[in-house]
């Protein structure tokens, strides 16, 4: 049964942190943003990120009246930590949620690191899905013989620490949640290294900080098991392959990224049957968070949508 807490970072009445209970067990912390009568849509937030990534689309998922759902994974925000989470294990964690939300036919988004949670769900219950969107996201590395080495070349040194030694992983993001607690000067200019100079002016925009470092700093309030977690699952073997991912799948990528490079969404496109690919000039990794990218992807995910399922129906119990 899902259970709602107040919290301060509520926005008009949205993402209140709800809770859903699995098998007494476990619980999954999960936020709601945008109209909560409209269309459903389960994003998945990057790593470090939370379910507040979601206020930083809320405005606009609000006005397209899109129901903007984030759950926290496992070891993040208040979601229980889960040894032994598998990236196929997310679908059904939003299995689960959608069925107590009595939804049955919805969208998936995803982030960064929430790209590979997204196509995980696209790969199990496509015949759930009207829309798949994959924002600057990993690719398999199973599937890419040199993706840590572009990684490697960009200074994102996260994964090869890793396969070498992961306490020392560990050892990192210990530092790096310190930094985001108690420097948080420290730890933005850590972000912006490797950020353009329009992302940087992005995240210095007071409105968007606020958030973003919200979101991170719910990532980090159970430690960082979570997040160490969440970042290896995406860096070994998905547990499936791309090409078995038979639904239209929207890639978004930019050609500047520093973080995932533009050639992970390449490689996303060549591997899927049916990718529509949009390489994104002079864009670095926060370009979904701009304005004018959320007002023309909302639009294409409505678009997209419109026709195929009502927000009524949308919200009918299977």
């Amino acid at each position: 049964m899902a259970v709602i807490r107040s919290t301060e970072r509520s926005i008009d009445g949205a993402g209140l942190n709800r809770y859903l209970e699995i098998d007494a067990e476990r619980l999954l912390s999960y936020r709601e943003w945008g109209d909560t009568k409209g269309y459903p849509v389960f994003y998945a937030h990057g790593t470090p990120g939370s379910s507040m990534e979601g206020a930083m689309f809320h405005d606009f998922a609000k006005h397209y009246h899109l129901r903007w759902i984030v759950m926290d994974r496992p070891g993040i925000g208040d979601s229980s930590m889960v040894p032994h989470y598998s990236l196929l294990d997310y679908p059904r964690d939003v299995s689960r949620l959608a069925q107590e939300l009595c939804i049955s036919q919805f969208a998936v988004v995803g982030w960064s690191s929430g790209v590979p949670h997204t196509l995980a769900c696209a790969y199990t219950f496509p015949e759930k899905l009207s829309y798949v969107g994959a924002l600057a996201g990993y690719t398999n590395f199973a599937e890419m013989a040199n993706a840590k080495d572009l990684l490697w070349s960009l200074e994102q040194r996260g994964p090869r620490i890793a396969d070498v030694s992961p306490l020392l992983f560990r050892s990192l993001m210990n530092m790096i949640r310190l930094a985001e607690q108690h420097l948080p000067k420290i730890y933005l200019k850590f972000v912006e290294s490797s950020s353009t100079q329009e992302d940087k002016a992005l995240l210095r925009q007071p409105d968007v900080l606020d958030r973003f470092l919200a979101s991170q700093d719910t990532a980090f309030s159970q430690g960082t098991n979570g997040v160490v977690q969440d970042l290896l699952l995406q860096y070994k073997d998905w547990g499936f392959c791309l090409k078995d991912v038979r639904m239209p799948v929207h890639v978004y990528q930019g050609l500047e990224d520093r973080f995932v490079p533009w050639q992970f969404g390449a490689h996303l496109a060549e591997q899927m049957p049916l990718v529509d690919l949009q390489l994104l000039e002079q864009e670095g990794h926060m370009f979904p968070l701009r304005h004018s990218f959320q007002q023309r992807f909302m639009e294409s995910l409505m678009s997209a949508v419109k026709g195929l399922t009502s927000p009524e129906h949308g919200s009918e119990q299977d």
